[in-house]
Parts: C-alpha cells; structure tokens; sequence
C-alpha cells in the first residue's frame, strides 16, 4: 500500500511540477541585497520579510506561490523591481522561516498577516504583485482590504479551485490526500504544515465572480496560453474588474513569469505600475 501511494505521489507531483516547471535556460538575474531582514508578530504568529531596494520610493509587495518563501522572486521579478520601488517580500505562515499559527489556514487569514505586516512597516498603500497562490492572495486581500491597494497584478490566479484545469487539479488533489495520510501516520507537525499548505490548492480561495466586482483599484491579470488554469477562468476575472486589463503570455505555462521575465513580464508591470522605461 505505501509503495502504491508513493507511486500516486510522484505521479501526480510530475504531472503538476511539468505544468509549472520554468523553461530550460532561462536567464537568471543577481537578486539584490536585503535593506531589511527580521520578523513581525502578527496575532502571535511571527512572519518572516525583507525589504529591497528603494527604502525612500513607493512600496510594491510580492506575494509568492503555493508552499513558496519571500525568496521566490530572488532571481527573476526582484531584481529589475527593487531598482524601483522599495519591495517587500513576505514568507506566507508555513514557508520559509514563518510559523504556521494555529488553526485553519485560509487565504483570509493570510490576509490579515498582510494588514499587520504593512502597519508594522508604516506602510498605508501598497502596490502588489502575486504569483499563482500569491496572486490568489493579492486578491483576496484586495477584495478585503481594497484601501490599502494601490494597484494589483496577479499572474497565473483563480478565485476557486474549478479555475484549475482538471488534469492538474486531480494531481493536485492526490498529492492532499498523501500529504494527508502521510502527516496522520508520522504525526510530524512539518508533514502536517504541508498537507495544510497544499490543501489551499484543493480548498481555496473561496472568491465568486461577484466578490471582484467590489475592486475598484486598477488590475492587471496575466497568465500563460498554456497555463495551468483554465482560459476561461482567467478571462472572466479580468471581465468581472471594471477597468482590468490582462496579458496572455504567448507559448508561456504556468511560471511565465520566470520563463518571460525581461521580455514580457518586467515590460508589463513597470508600465502598469507607471514607472518610465
């Protein structure tokens, strides 16, 4: 029996890893030095940031993907950001160096950690940048806390899980159940942070159509042609925000923002977020 799950579990890890899996070669870019370093307590929970770049220009966060830490941008999207705008990254609870907390882990209360960490910095408006999961929060956060949103980017996002093509979802869904069996066996509270932090892929967001019609902030939505959410999914949020615009990223999976960095990503976001090139 556990030779049969761990076959599942590689299976379905290969099948996801191939739709999000950067293109072989892609240039990598030198990730600047931390200006900040430390942890904030939010609710009793300590979360880990740094800040890049600019100390003096306008504030731009970067939410990471599923299971990833505040370094998931070091190579790639930091380095050309953090010429600009001082940037803050955050390790989400459960990745990097942050605690887990207690209770259930949901988008929602990833949110509010995002509320602590900005009023802890001083920081009232913020642009926002979310990739894949980080997308997913960049918009729960905006629908909730839409006043302390300057503008919002989000690559690779869905509001609910039947964003997800079913192929990848099914993948997505046996490598919960794993996670889940394997953290019920070994009662390792590291085994149990990853079946919660894969379970916000099988459970969450829980967002409708009608939630993003509350965001008045600008919007730019960018996903691959060959992305792991469905196209439709990904269009019709760009039509439920007055005034979004999106980019589909031709030939690009779901990691094009790594894939298509210099060439199309940067570009977008620095137009977007109205810095002169």
């Amino acid at each position: 029996m556990k030779k049969i799950l761990s076959l599942i579990s590689l299976i379905t890890a290969l099948a996801v890893a191939f739709c999000c899996a950067p293109v072989a070669g892609a240039e990598e870019s030198e990730t600047p030095q931390l200006v900040e370093y430390g942890f904030i307590d939010c609710n009793g929970v300590m979360i880990e940031y740094g800040i890049y770049g600019e100390v003096n220009a306008q504030p731009l966060l970067l939410l990471p993907s599923n299971g990833s830490s505040m370094h998931n941008f070091d190579h790639n999207i930091l380095p050309e950001m953090a010429k600009h705008f001082k940037v803050i990254t955050v390790s989400p609870r459960g990745t990097g160096n942050s605690e887990r907390g207690e209770g259930k882990l949901t988008f929602d209360v990833m949110s509010e950690d995002l509320v602590c960490i900005l009023d802890h910095l001083g920081i009232e408006k913020t642009y926002i940048f979310g990739f894949s999961d980080g997308g997913n929060l960049g918009l729960v956060f905006t629908v909730n806390h839409q006043d302390r949103v300057k503008a919002l980017a989000i690559m690779g996002a869905n509001i609910n899980p039947l964003g997800t093509k079913t192929f990848t979802q099914i993948g997505i869904v046996f490598e919960y159940l794993w996670f889940s069996i394997k953290a019920l066996f070994t009662q390792d509270p590291a085994d149990a942070v990853e079946r919660d932090i894969q379970g916000l892929m099988v459970f969450q967001p829980t967002l409708t159509f009608k939630d993003l019609e509350q965001i008045t902030v600008p919007v730019l939505n960018i996903y691959g042609e060959n992305d792991m959410m469905k196209r439709s999914h990904s269009q019709r949020i760009t039509a439920s925000i007055e005034g979004a615009q999106e980019i589909m990223v031709v030939g690009g999976a779901h990691s094009s923002c790594f894939n298509y960095t210099d060439t199309v990503i940067n570009p977008a976001l620095l137009d977007f977020f109205g810095v002169e090139q």
